[in-house]
């Protein structure tokens, strides 16, 4: 008994040693190719061109978090209470792609900025959605890409066949005006190790664009910022980030657009779409958020993003809208108009939100 007993508990050391080895080569894996960006990086603008802005001139921009081509009309998500971490095929992704290109090209931007673009991920069956973009586009737009999501191999959920594997996804600013520079910033607060290593490394784009015969400059800020924040720590530091830039710009006295998908709910809309009880909640940006110098710039007429709980029905009772996607302008800019157009979720869980301005002389 005692001599089974010692090789029953050298066995049980053994595949213990072993599970704890196994374990150690994967992290130490995924340590070795976290994807660790510097705060601030210059990012290449590719075909850049030589038509400037102008004072008093129209000037229209989109914002669309195009959702990776992967969470249109038939898609849920495991996060959000669904149960898929990827749609069913490659055609899937292609026919929204397809219908995400119909919406850019029907509302023609002279400035589109865009969130979520794969370049190369498992979830979106490696299609390159940024090169997509461009061809669509032509050769009167220039382009600059930033990270938003970088990981080798993302196991949740932990599944033989639902799981999200490599990404490759990010921002995408495209303009048919010229581009100084362009930079990526690192977007402050990070999740704890080892999560981090396989999680989003959010960031903001700042491209420069020189306006003819004017000493200043607009700033065109794209980003996506932090959803599933269980305690708000992420959504505070990235927050105070950026109003600390808004107040740095402000004081240039230069002209300043802040586009994407703020994963909170805008002041003015806080009230229009509560969230059900074991829901999502998109938490409200704080009324005393803007400095002085800046306005919202939202429709609040209509959705922007549904939770991903379920294929879309707008007629269930599990649908959960929010409006959380829309801008921030500063008041040398005049809004001439915006609007979200309601595409009724058919391509992505987001619908595009469509700005007109001018840039006050």
């Amino acid at each position: 008994m005692n001599k089974f007993i010692k090789r029953l508990s050298k066995i049980v050391l053994i595949i213990v040693f072993a599970l704890v080895l196994i374990a150690s080569i994967v992290l130490g894996y995924f340590t070795i190719v976290e994807y660790n960006p510097k705060s601030v990086e210059p990012l290449t603008i590719n075909n850049n061109v030589e038509l400037k802005v102008e004072l008093d001139q129209d000037i229209s921009i989109l914002t669309f978090n195009i959702g990776y081509a992967g969470l249109g009309k038939n898609e849920d998500f495991v996060l959000d209470g669904g149960t898929k971490s990827r749609p069913d095929s490659k055609e899937v992704v292609e026919s929204y792609l397809a219908g995400i290109k119909s919406l850019l090209t029907s509302n023609p931007s002279d400035i589109y900025m865009l969130q979520e673009v794969d370049l190369g991920s498992r979830r979106s069956y490696y299609i390159d959605q940024s090169k997509v973009i461009e061809q669509l586009l032509g050769s009167n737009y220039n382009s600059t890409f930033a990270y938003n999501y970088k990981a080798k191999f993302v196991p949740f959920p932990v599944s033989l066949t639902n799981y999200l594997g490599k990404v490759e996804s990010g921002i995408f600013t495209l303009t048919r005006y010229q581009v100084n520079s362009s930079h990526r910033y690192q977007l402050p607060g990070a999740f704890a190790w080892p999560v981090r290593t396989v999680n989003l490394k959010r960031s903001m784009m700042v491209n420069v664009l020189p306006i003819n015969n004017s000493s200043k400059e607009l700033i065109v800020v794209n980003l996506h910022l932090s959803a599933y924040d269980g305690d708000g720590s992420l959504r505070a530091q990235e927050m105070e980030m950026l109003k600390e830039f808004l107040n740095e710009q402000a004081s240039k006295g230069n002209y300043v657009i802040v586009g994407g998908d703020f994963n909170q709910t805008f002041p003015e809309a806080k009230d229009i779409y509560p969230a059900k009880p074991g829901y999502y909640v998109a938490y409200p940006i704080d009324d005393d958020f803007l400095p002085s110098e800046y306005s919202f710039a939202i429709d609040i007429t209509k959705p922007t993003c549904r939770l991903l709980n379920e294929p879309y029905d707008k007629n269930s009772s599990n649908t959960q809208y929010y409006i959380i996607d829309g801008f921030i302008v500063s008041n040398n800019i005049k809004i001439n108009n915006v609007e979200t157009i309601d595409h009724d979720f058919q391509y992505s869980d987001h619908n595009p939100v469509s700005l007109s301005i001018q840039l006050l002389s």
